[in-house]
């Protein structure tokens, strides 16, 4: 690992909403308690007497070391900004605290804060233990990027850098996280469904169905979290969403790193946006690596031209079509070169799967792709359309999981691809 990814590993974050009041200022760092059922905004925040609503937390300006708490229980609706800066040694912190379930966060309005429940405005905070819902898409229609980028129930600005996102549940949303903070760590969160009772899950219908995971800028690492069922049917491609998708060509598109997740019933596992863009922006050293997809539609849709990029020990399950949207493939590489290196990963098909493995996008980059020692295979016997030669070391054979029908896609001893994939 490089050593940009292991400073990844060093950074943190949490989030709010600023109304036209000052911020008010302290000199020491402190611990800060919210009960949105038995508290009052004239308390002075301790655990005896916590503060109440988002608006008392939006306008504090937090200092390195403080650390605020939801008691468990509670729900909030608004929007809430955490402001002000930790630092490496003392990140602002977060939390949940007492019994029961983690306190829960919605904002049901686009016109408030863009849908956020939560905004980050500073650097090194961690956000943790808590549960966010059923907020507002972007409105429908043909929208500016700008507008949908604004939206996702935590967001973090452009600026906001050293955030550590972790430990999170995210339920009924067009979008969990829009991440603008450079240095940063989305880790161990569980994000799933649409929120079916707006635009029918879209995001902002008919061009966005819902994103898991948007990332407007490089320096981020996205890992170990589980992401399932964000798409949405119908709009302008017939089905539309996403687990993660890299988007916002203002800014750099290098050193991302995004490995050991898990997906389930999205609409791809990830897009690097490039020509629907408000510029061009090529990408570098991504990385993409021991991830487990069991998706609709494509597992890579790389529009972006990119050097020094590997995708590496994925375990790719491309069986489920019961969503389909504009492709049928598992890899859609544009707008060449594409510099990218495709290595001991296992791709699982079946005879539902009407395109090639390959195939070109728009301008078409397919040919550019270096694709080595991957395994893949048609659990119905039949020969597997990969719309190109076989690279080096690849094979066409069944991997041997040890029980492919129960989900268990670890590789038995005798495997042909033993070491491949995102499980030994």
């Amino acid at each position: 690992m490089n050593l940009f990814f292991k400073s990844l590993l060093i950074i943190f974050c949490f989030v709010g909403c600023v109304d036209d009041q000052a911020l008010s200022v302290r000199n020491s760092q402190s611990i800060f308690y919210v009960d949105a059922l038995n508290g009052d905004d004239t308390n002075e925040g301790t655990e005896g007497y916590p503060w109440k609503t988002l608006n008392r937390v939006s306008n504090e300006s937090f200092l390195p070391g403080d650390n605020i708490y939801f008691k468990r229980g509670t729900s909030y609706s608004g929007c809430v900004t955490i402001n002000g800066n930790g630092n490496a040694k003392d990140p602002i912190l977060v939390g949940a605290y007492g019994t029961g379930d983690a306190p829960k966060f919605t904002n049901p309005y686009f016109s408030t804060c863009n849908g956020n429940a939560m905004r980050i405005r500073g650097d090194y905070h961690i956000v943790e233990n808590l549960y966010f819902h059923d907020t507002a898409p972007a409105p429908s229609g043909d929208v500016s990027f700008e507008t949908v980028w604004s939206t996702g129930a935590l967001h973090i600005g452009l600026g906001s850098d050293y955030v550590i996102v972790r430990n999170n549940e995210f339920a009924n949303i067009p979008k969990a996280i829009q991440s603008y903070s450079q240095y940063s760590l989305i880790t161990r969160n569980y994000i799933h469904d649409g929120n079916i009772r707006r635009q029918n899950g879209f995001l902002s219908k008919p061009w966005w169905g819902p994103i898991g995971i948007q990332l407007g800028i490089g320096n981020q690492e996205v890992s170990h979290n589980t992401i399932e069922n964000m798409y949405a049917s119908g709009g302008e491609f017939g089905a539309d969403g996403g687990a993660i998708e890299i988007d916002d060509g203002r800014n750099h598109k290098d050193n991302i790193y995004i490995h050991n997740n898990k997906t389930f019933n999205n609409m791809g596992f990830i897009e690097i946006s490039y020509w629907d863009d408000i510029e061009y922006m090529s990408s570098k050293n991504v990385v993409i690596e021991y991830n487990l997809s069991r998706d609709y539609q494509s597992f890579l849709l790389w529009w972006a031209p990119t050097e020094s990029s590997i995708v590496k020990n994925n375990t790719i399950i491309r069986v489920d079509n019961l969503v389909e949207g504009p492709w049928n493939a598992v890899f859609i590489f544009d707008s060449p070169p594409g510099d990218i290196e495709l290595n001991k990963n296992i791709i699982v098909i079946n005879d539902d799967l009407t395109e090639a493995v390959f195939i070109e996008g728009f301008d078409g980059a397919v040919n550019d792709v270096n694709h080595i020692n991957n395994c893949y295979w048609n659990i119905e016997g039949s020969e597997v359309n990969l719309g190109q030669s076989l690279g080096q070391g690849e094979i066409f054979a069944n991997p041997l999981f040890f029980d492919f029908e129960n989900g268990d896609y670890n590789l038995q001893v005798s495997s042909p691809a033993k070491g491949w994939g995102a499980f030994e």
